[in-house]
């Protein structure tokens, strides 16, 4: 009897302390990749940029390496491939009275659509004219690569896990962002912070802020640039 006791005190050793160590298994990777989707309602200047009223949409993909773990952090490097962005940029557009376009714009802040009149100047001889400005907006496509991604994960051994990101790399478009006579080629950078939620030691959700901002590097005629603040949401799965 005193046997058969000591057989099954052992057993249910054996099985704590192996539920114990899968507990202790830390929620790490060493190769990670993830889908995201990100969005912004509107711009504003929140550090460089100056250009308003510019809505960021984008569909992406993120390669994570693992090159440190420790106790309390892991470190990874980031590549994010950005195949689907869209800025939608507001314009306005001047006609004549003929309805003839003189001049289509993105606009930086504010437009007021309606028909206006330029009194003439008899004595210079300036006949004066009436036009009409429309207001409105457009979608540009934009794909691009951010080469340059630092992530630092606290508390590895928890299912939940904070952690800061930062990244940098460029965006190549369909036209001149955010104005005319800016550029096409445009360079971004961003850094924020977020949570991320383990389903298993393979798979998670994650959830972030970011500050992202884009501009020429004054590469162009004009470098208003854009800062935008960020939601971003990924699923991730590795090993």
């Amino acid at each position: 009897m005193r046997t058969r006791s000591a057989r099954l005190l052992i057993l249910l050793t054996l099985a704590t302390t192996a539920l114990h160590a899968q507990d202790l298994q830390p929620y790490s990777r060493r190769n990670t990749f993830s889908i995201f989707t990100e969005y912004s309602n509107t711009s504003s200047h929140i550090l460089l940029g100056i250009s308003q009223n510019r809505r960021l949409t984008a569909l992406g993909l993120t390669y994570s390496r693992r090159l440190l773990h420790t106790r309390y952090a892991d470190w990874n490097y980031n590549l994010e491939l950005r195949p689907l962005n869209f800025i939608q940029e507001p314009t306005v557009a001047f006609r004549d009275s003929a309805g003839s376009v003189i001049a289509p714009n993105p606009i930086q802040r504010t437009c007021t659509s309606g028909t206006f009149k330029i009194p003439g100047n008899p004595g210079s001889g300036f006949p004066g004219y009436t036009y009409t400005q429309t207001c409105g907006t457009r979608w540009t496509y934009a794909g691009g690569l951010s080469p340059l991604g630092q992530r630092i994960n606290i508390a590895p051994r928890h299912r939940l896990q904070p952690f800061v990101v930062s990244n940098a790399g460029f965006l190549a478009a369909t036209r001149d962002i955010p104005v005319n006579n800016s550029s096409r080629f445009n360079f971004t950078f961003e850094f924020g912070a977020g949570l991320e939620l383990f389903h298993d030691h393979r798979h998670s959700w994650s959830a972030e802020y970011r500050i992202h901002h884009i501009s020429n590097a004054y590469t162009g005629t004009n470098n208003p640039g854009i800062d935008n603040q960020i939601l971003k949401l990924t699923y991730s799965f590795g090993r």
